[in-house]
């Protein structure tokens, strides 16, 4: 039996979030600064001699159904995957993430882009980088009009630290970090850490953000914050990693103007702590609310600082940056080694 598997990364946003989401990127031309991170969506896909389509999410512990041309579940989202790629019949789709829902590490995107690319292997169809980074947009965004941007998409796709240009007529990938001492140099003075899911509020959170600036509230801090993309990779590039740090508290000032909903009390709380033991700066890593947190600091202060996180209650994780985006591959196996 041949079965395939993929896995696409999730990334931390360090700069420019949220102008990669509509109508700005469209009217002003979106700019972010993300890089890919060893925290994966992954699935598998096998035949299993029976009629339509099953998916299994083995973290949401939630099964699905197509056997007569209409869905039975509640996984939405890998449910439109598969009504946009209706090659996949005869299947189970098995899937899992690294990570909790509503992490604000692109986990939803790095699903339909992991899901999307999958498939493609299995019936050998041809979706270049940018392509299944659009296809996934569109299934999310517009199939399912679930509030969001482009970057969670592209990062997905491509991977390593990048900065990604959203224009009217197209997106533009510039890598911006090559070398790997210098992903590991910044690597060694970052901390990310989990302080709780704020799933529901994260999607109004987008929402409240596009109102904002419809009604003109927020364009000059929208202007400010892809402004700091072209400083950050700046210093990135001389290495200057504790201006690029002292940068992301600079960057987090400006992004909270957006909606009030971004830095409730207690992530205000967790932040000021964290200021207080060491961080240069830190932000949330998605658009608001909760989710994983990303903290620069000193190296002879990382310890200090992830001890004093873990007693406020936040689930440090380590992590590694990577430098490729979505993998996909095939395998004969025996029949039983994938019951």
């Amino acid at each position: 039996m041949r079965i395939y598997k993929a896995k696409a990364p999730m990334r931390i946003g360090f700069f420019g979030g949220g102008t990669d989401v509509s109508p700005y990127a469209e009217e002003h031309g979106g700019k972010v600064l993300n890089c890919t991170i060893d925290k994966y969506v992954r699935c598998m896909l096998r035949p299993n001699g029976e009629a339509g389509v099953t998916i299994r999410s083995l973290d949401l512990e939630e099964v699905s159904r197509n056997l007569t041309g209409r869905w039975e579940g509640r996984l939405s989202l890998p449910q439109a995957v598969l009504d946009a790629m209706p090659e996949a019949q005869g299947v189970e789709v098995t899937m899992f993430s690294d990570v909790p829902p509503g992490s604000g590490l692109g986990s939803s995107s790095a699903l339909v882009v992991s899901m999307l690319k999958l498939i493609a292997t299995a019936y050998n169809l041809t979706l270049d980088p940018h392509t299944l980074a659009e296809l996934a947009y569109r299934i999310e965004r517009v199939d399912l009009g679930i509030p969001g941007g482009r970057q969670d998409q592209y990062a997905a796709a491509f991977g390593g630290m990048s900065v990604y240009h959203f224009r009217r007529e197209g997106v533009i990938v510039e890598p911006v970090l090559t070398d790997p001492a210098a992903l590991l140099e910044l690597e060694s003075c970052l901390l990310i850490g989990y302080i709780g899911s704020r799933r529901l509020l994260t999607e109004h959170l987008v929402e409240d953000q596009v109102r904002h600036l419809k009604e003109g509230d927020t364009l000059r801090y929208h202007d400010e914050t892809k402004a700091f993309v072209d400083e950050a990779v700046r210093l990135l590039r001389k290495l200057r990693i504790a201006d690029f740090g002292r940068l992301l508290h600079d960057a987090w000032e400006v992004k909270k103007s957006f909606s009030p909903y971004i830095a409730p009390p207690e992530v205000e709380a967790i932040y000021a702590r964290a200021r207080q033991h060491g961080a240069w700066g830190g932000k949330i890593t998605g658009a608001g609310g909760g989710g994983f947190m990303v903290f620069a600091c000193p190296f002879d202060r990382r310890l200090e600082l992830e001890r004093v996180l873990t007693d406020a209650g936040v689930k440090m994780r380590p992590f590694s940056f990577t430098t490729q985006g979505v993998h996909s591959w095939g395998v004969e196996v025996a029949e039983h080694a994938t019951s």
